[in-house]
């Protein structure tokens, strides 16, 4: 994905968040095998903390990612108000009662105070944004953040999830240390008393190395796409599932949270680029059938989920092109920029 100089690199690397790939992901079934799994040899597992979100006695697990910034703003330039944050939750509390934080910052510790002052029922998954073009100290200050904000907000924070896409090979901002990565995670696990994960594609997570990082982990973060991985969406929800099966076979000892997956409303066609190219169609009726297949299955198998996502972002996926704002990636929340509701929700 292209993006313009300075800040929106930075935005590009974000704008991930939906699982966008230069190159297709391979298919299930792609594991490497011959490549050493070295995790068990470098790496006892941990005693898994259990990642099962309750609220008043009911499963909760059925949640939503959240993105607070609204049209005109973004990442480094803006923090929205606790008043715009608030009218968010409210909508979205009145059908998820579990969201997902991607970085620790001041927008995040606002939307944890917004619930924590309103008392609003909502559960979150605290996130860490680990970038290879931040500088350590960045990266440094991302994991304090997060330790600091799961001990203020014990009853709130369920879980923190160490790194978003930083493994898996298309990634902007991969980590190629493993071993650093693991030290945070390891740093983050001894500081907290939440349950840890990290976020990543489905293409990491059916490697054999994955299982240096799975072993460190209570639970895994799973993000997969049939949209971005050129499926029609007549099987998307089919080749969704599958890879749910997939990678829970390849880590049966595991919970498998599905941490991404969605479908657009809008993209660009035969401009050359990768998205371009694809072959599903984006568009409100097509997220409707998409979402009305994977909601009713989340709750009938008990996936934890985080769809992706509730709110359009226009800061996302870049301004290049012919048609920049017609890109998918500003198009994924079942809500508009403007907190209306899409088709789906009607």
């Amino acid at each position: 994905m292209k993006i313009l100089q300075g800040w929106f690199l930075v935005v590009a690397a974000l704008s991930l968040a939906a699982c966008s790939a230069d190159t297709p992901d391979s298919e299930v079934g792609d594991s490497n095998t011959s490549e050493p799994d070295v995790g068990a040899a470098e790496s006892a597992a941990v005693t898994k903390r259990p990642f099962a979100p309750m609220l008043d006695g009911e499963w909760i697990g059925n949640g939503i990612s959240y993105g607070a910034y609204r049209d005109g703003e973004s990442p480094g330039e803006d923090v929205t108000s606790k008043e715009n944050i608030l009218e968010d939750l409210t909508i979205l509390a009145e059908r998820w009662n579990l969201i997902r934080l991607y970085g620790s910052d001041p927008q995040s510790r606002n939307i944890l105070e917004v619930i924590e002052e309103n008392d609003l029922p909502i559960r979150v998954m605290q996130g860490i944004w680990l970038d290879a073009h931040k500088t350590e100290q960045e990266n440094d200050e991302q994991v304090r953040l997060a330790i600091e904000y799961a001990n203020r907000f014990p009853d709130i924070i369920v879980a923190v999830n160490v790194g978003n896409e930083i493994l898996v090979d298309w990634s902007y901002h991969r980590l190629d240390d493993i071993d650093d990565v693991i030290a945070r995670i390891r740093q983050v696990r001894a500081s907290i008393e939440q349950p840890v994960t990290v976020a990543d594609d489905y293409n990491f997570w059916n490697k054999p190395h994955a299982g240096r990082v799975a072993d460190e982990l209570d639970f895994i973060c799973l993000h997969a796409y049939a949209f971005w991985n050129d499926k029609t969406l007549d099987i998307a929800m089919e080749w969704t599932e599958s890879i749910y099966n997939d990678i829970q076979g390849r880590h049966p000892e595991h919970t498998i949270a599905y941490c991404e997956t969605g479908w657009p409303t809008s993209r660009i066609y035969d401009d050359g680029s990768y998205e371009g190219g694809l072959i599903g169609k984006a568009g409100e009726a097509e997220q409707e059938v998409f979402f009305n297949q994977y909601d009713p299955w989340v709750d009938a198998n008990k996936v934890i989920s985080f769809y992706f996502t509730s709110f359009d972002e226009q800061w996302k996926g870049g301004f290049d092109g012919d048609n920049p704002m017609d890109k998918a990636e500003k198009h994924w929340g079942l809500y508009f920029g403007d907190r209306t509701p899409k088709q789906v929700l009607q």
